[in-house]
């Protein structure tokens, strides 16, 4: 008998400890940011598993209550609105931040100084948990591109190439390794999909240079890129260096409105 109530008393005593736990772990974030920032040198290899962490790391360090996913293994609730190629500049990319307690913007700007070298916090806003995810949205990403062509390239010939390929209903181009089922690089896939638009900004026929502006596709069902633009059109020309300059969303976040 004595064992049947020390038994009773430990079932009594399990949700007592579950409602300790569950109150010191809020289930719903009390508060949402949205960062805009930028990753330039010495930070344009850092990863979106590399990314997570440093922005986790700056909260922490500043004291702010960063919210955790109610897992095994919590994880911090940060997400980035774009997967961040490696290499190129970015100028304006979008992370979510949850906290478990109100946090004024001046701690927010704190926390942005502890971003790593190369990673600087633009601005910052406070929005609605209803809003729908800047990932949800994501629909484009616009491309500032600087291409080198030979000693024949000029302004004219450039602005044809480009009114050719805006035309073309397909654009033979070749499937990137991580892109579909088949390991081969050699299964081709249409580029024509991805593109949105090309504009000429500039040449320069003395430098053979030019600089291009180009919004392609960035969602679930594909993602363009600048190179492989630069290669499909119809002159000799090859990339140079691309900035991605700005996010474009089905509806815009309000960071970056």
């Amino acid at each position: 008998m004595i064992g049947a109530r020390v038994s009773r008393s430990a079932r009594a005593a399990v949700p007592l400890t579950v409602a300790m736990t569950e109150r010191s772990r809020p289930e719903q974030p009390r508060q949402r940011w949205q960062l805009l920032f930028a990753r330039r040198a010495p930070a344009l290899r850092m990863r979106q598993a590399d990314l997570i962490p440093a922005f986790a790391e700056a909260f922490t360090q500043a004291g702010l209550p960063l919210s955790h996913s109610n897992a095994a293994k919590p994880r911090p609730r940060i997400k980035l609105a774009a997967n961040p190629p490696v290499g190129l500049e970015l100028r304006g990319e979008i992370v979510e931040a949850y906290f478990d307690d109100l946090v004024p913007i001046e701690r927010i700007q704190a926390a942005g100084q502890l971003f790593p070298e190369g990673v600087e916090l633009l601005d910052a806003r406070e929005v609605w948990h209803g809003y729908p995810s800047a990932s949800s949205q994501l629909r484009a990403a616009e491309y500032e591109v600087t291409a080198l062509g030979n000693g024949e390239l000029t302004s004219d010939e450039l602005r044809g190439a480009v009114v050719r390929l805006l035309a073309a209903k397909t654009l033979p181009g070749k499937r990137r390794r991580g892109e579909s089922e088949r390991r081969a690089d050699a299964a081709e896939r249409d580029l024509r999909p991805l593109i949105e638009d090309v504009e000429v900004l500039d040449v320069d026929e003395k430098a053979h240079t030019a600089k291009l502006r180009m919004v392609l596709r960035l969602d679930a069902t594909g993602a363009g890129r600048p190179e492989d633009i630069v290669n499909a059109l119809d002159l000799p020309l090859r990339p140079l260096e691309a900035v991605r300059s700005r996010l474009l969303f089905v509806d815009t976040p309000p960071i970056a409105r």
